[in-house]
């Protein structure tokens, strides 16, 4: 046993002086590799190089001076080029500060100069606005701050409130609609309410601007409001929450024997397709036989919100519309495998824009339902926005888009399947019975 360990203790000892030898041949490899690079023009220089800025160095000579300084320069350069890149995301800033050189001068002259007072941030935004209304087309525009604000609530469909739409009247405010699930809602404000006060100060005298401004952006904790409903003034508590707008909203008709489900949508919000997804299950639930959807006064919103919505009726694989840009044309279709087979029918009018129009045309022309009222807009363009550092933005237009058959509607817009104007009766006295393009939508899906 003692003979065994020896010997293994001894073919260790080997091998370890075996591992020893061959690392000291790799050094010296890797050595002779680098005294053969050094003999090199590029060797030479780099080995001088490594030595003026090495600690072995005292003293340096005007040449090896000269040298640090070009190579400190270059570097510098280079450092300086790499940060302009990534700051102007590639653009050429020579090219750039010439083109807004003029801007700069009229700018700084004013600022500088004028014998007054100046609203810089008006002048910038004016400025700003003149750029883009100078593009030439009507969809491409500036908005600031404000308008921006306002925007963004409508399309994303979300703030933050309690859930009310008030309106202004000679000597009230009155409450005109309530949004279901909101805290006005849970806090058992009424339509037809007339808001007093707000945390004790007049609604009247506040007005309309003011009580939704306060509201949304200045109360702290909770809001005491006062209302009067008939004779009795009520005291409220709300405390703000998340609201989701109503986009779709629903109901149910019946004609010929038939239920038929009705499907308001105002925009094509970032919520619009969830609500619409919910509000037809329900009706359908109720057993619909078909089905109206109305877009008349819904002006868009949202690309996406149109085709989840289209995507819920459609076949799999119909077109839903096309995209073109430049000579290239690309047709989005129907991926999903939900779809609806009952009658449909959309009711539109002239301010039926956008995201309506794409709904009209793939009912018309991928689903074969009816088209319902006067002719559409004539919106066939697609808008990108971008959102500025300030909270503005800009919309500018990026593509067109195409009905499911090829068709450009801008400036053109959607023929109905049926024309009907609407009836001068409803003007007067607007109720369903006067509403003749719904009548008819009904007697079309119910026949």
């Amino acid at each position: 046993m003692d003979k065994n360990n020896k010997k293994i203790q001894e073919a260790k000892k080997i091998i370890k002086e075996e591992k020893k030898k061959i690392k000291q041949e790799r050094k010296n490899i890797k050595k002779k590799k680098l005294n053969n690079f050094k003999k090199t023009r590029l060797g030479r220089f780099l080995g001088k190089f490594i030595y003026v800025f090495s600690d072995e160095k005292s003293s340096y000579s005007f040449s090896e001076v000269f040298v640090i300084t070009i190579i400190s320069l270059v570097l510098g350069v280079f450092a300086c080029f790499s940060v302009v890149m990534i700051a102007t995301k590639g653009r050429n800033l020579i090219s750039l500060s010439k083109d807004l050189g003029k801007f700069y001068d009229v700018y700084e002259t004013l600022i500088d100069n004028y014998n007054g007072d100046i609203d810089k941030e008006k002048i910038i935004d004016d400025a700003i606005n003149g750029m883009v209304s100078n593009v030439g087309d009507v969809y491409t525009n500036y908005a600031d701050t404000s308008t921006t604000d306002k925007f963004n609530e409508m399309v994303n469909g979300v703030y933050e409130g309690i859930g009310c739409t008030i309106q202004q009247l000679e000597d009230a405010v009155k409450i005109v609609d309530i949004y279901e699930g909101s805290p006005a809602d849970k806090a058992g404000l009424k339509v037809d309410d007339y808001i007093k006060t707000v945390d004790s100060k007049d609604a009247l005298e506040l007005g309309v601007a003011k009580i939704s401004e306060y509201v949304k952006n200045e109360a702290k904790g909770n809001i005491e409001m006062v209302v009067l409903r008939g004779d009795e003034e009520i005291k409220v508590t709300l405390k703000r929450d998340k609201v989701e707008i109503p986009a779709v909203s629903a109901r149910t008709f019946e004609k010929n024997g038939k239920k038929i489900g009705y499907l308001k949508i105002s925009i094509f919000s970032s919520v619009s397709s969830k609500q619409f997804d919910s509000k037809i299950k329900e009706l359908e639930k109720d057993g619909i036989n078909s089905l109206i959807i109305d877009v008349r006064g819904n002006n868009g919103g949202y690309l996406t919100a149109v085709t989840d919505i289209a995507s819920m009726l459609l076949p799999r694989g119909k077109n839903i519309y096309q995209i073109q840009k430049d000579n290239n044309k690309k047709a989005t279709k129907d991926k999903t495998f939900e779809k609806r087979e009952y009658p449909i029918a959309i009711l539109v009018n002239g301010e039926s824009a956008s995201a309506s129009e794409i709904l009209a045309g793939a009912i018309k022309e991928s689903y074969n339902g009816y088209v319902v009222g006067t002719k559409t807009y004539g919106k066939g363009t697609v808008q990108q926005v971008k959102q500025l550092s300030d909270g503005s933005m800009i919309k500018y237009t990026v593509e067109n888009w195409l009905t499911p058959d090829g068709s450009w509607i801008n400036d053109v817009g959607i023929e109905p399947t049926d024309k009907v104007e609407l009836n001068e009766k409803y003007y007067e006295n607007p109720t369903d019975e006067t509403d003749n393009q719904l009548q008819k939508a009904l007697e079309l899906v119910s026949g």
